[in-house]
Order: C-alpha cells, then sequence, then structure tokens
C-alpha cells in the first residue's frame, strides 16, 4: 500500500474540486471524511453552542464546525471552539491552537478518529480540549504535553466546569436529554 502524505495547500486545493457537502478534515496529512451529522450530534453542539455563547461570549468567540490550522499537515473541523476575539473574526487567516482557549468535540464516531484528533491537539498546543460522548458523558483534557494531555477529568450531568483560560462562571453540565443516535 502506498500513502501520501497531503500538505495544507495541497488539502485546500483538493477542497476546491470536492462535491458540494462532502465534508473532509486533513489529519497528519491524511485526509478524512467525516460522518454526515445526525440529529443527536446536531442537538449537541447546538446546546454547546448556546451555552458557551451565553458564558463566554463577551471574551471569545464562539467558532462552531469550522476550520482550525494546527500545522502545515493538520486541518481539523473540530465541533466548536473559543477562540481570542480578533476584530476580524479570522477573516485574515485561519485560528491556529495559539488563538484557542478550548476545542470541543462531540463524538459520535469510533474511539480511535477521537484518540488521533486529541493527539494531534495537544501536539499543536491547544490548551484544554473537551471530548462529549454519545451519552452525554463529558471528558475534560488538560495541560499538553507532547502529543497528550496531562490532566483527564470526567464530569457528570449535574456538575459545573469551566475552561481554564476562562475560569468563571461554570457551566452546569447537563446535556439535552433523550439524545437519539446520529
Amino acid at each position: 500500500m502506498i500513502r501520501h502524505r497531503l500538505s495544507l495547500e495541497e488539502f485546500q486545493a483538493l477542497l476546491e474540486k470536492a462535491p458540494e457537502g462532502l465534508r473532509l478534515e486533513l489529519l497528519d496529512g491524511e485526509v478524512y471524511e467525516m460522518a454526515p451529522i445526525g440529529s443527536g450530534h446536531a442537538s449537541l453542539v447546538t446546546y454547546l453552542a448556546k451555552q458557551l455563547e451565553r458564558l463566554y461570549g463577551d471574551r471569545a468567540l464562539v467558532y462552531v464546525q469550522n476550520p482550525l490550522r494546527l500545522s502545515p499537515h493538520s486541518l481539523p473541523q473540530p465541533d466548536l471552539a473559543l477562540l481570542r476575539p480578533r476584530e476580524d473574526f479570522y477573516r485574515e487567516r485561519l485560528p491556529e491552537a495559539g488563538d484557542t482557549l478550548l476545542v470541543v468535540e462531540v463524538s459520535f464516531s469510533p474511539r480511535e478518529m477521537d484518540l488521533k484528533k486529541l493527539a494531534l491537539y495537544a501536539q499543536g498546543g491547544v490548551p484544554e480540549v473537551w471530548l462529549v460522548e454519545e451519552g452525554g458523558s463529558l471528558e475534560v483534557y488538560r495541560e499538553p504535553r507532547g502529543t497528550r494531555y496531562r490532566h483527564r477529568l470526567l464530569v457528570e450531568p449535574g456538575e459545573e466546569v469551566a475552561p481554564l483560560l476562562l475560569s468563571h462562571p461554570p457551566l452546569l453540565w447537563d446535556p439535552p436529554r433523550g439524545t437519539p443516535p446520529a
């Protein structure tokens, strides 16, 4: 098997020729087709976007399902990110790891993809990542070192959590009930 590693520029050229609606990510030089977004996934993303905007919208930009430049070979599209505010709303360039306060991935996909992305976020220096699982569990990863995060926190429904770089007010973790499968 021959594998070809793409650069960010080659990937962006590929995107220009891709069929409408095809969702692709570049992860460590490899192109991945993202699964279609189902109602359960959309519900959690919408819930989180609304909560994060309400709590932190005066201090951060809520960035929904848009590309984040991690390296010359990685351009993931996290479900949500909280970014440092910029007057141009990142029109001049895509946000990078140093612009992020938090990345949130809502996971209805196999765990191996989450772990691959988590390693790339850590390697890129994203300070904090939240992984939301289909059943509503929330895993918080903090303090990136190499391709790993040193701290992992499990947040149960009814508990509070806040991004380290924003601290207050905390989010009461209360995901929508009865989330249907993706």
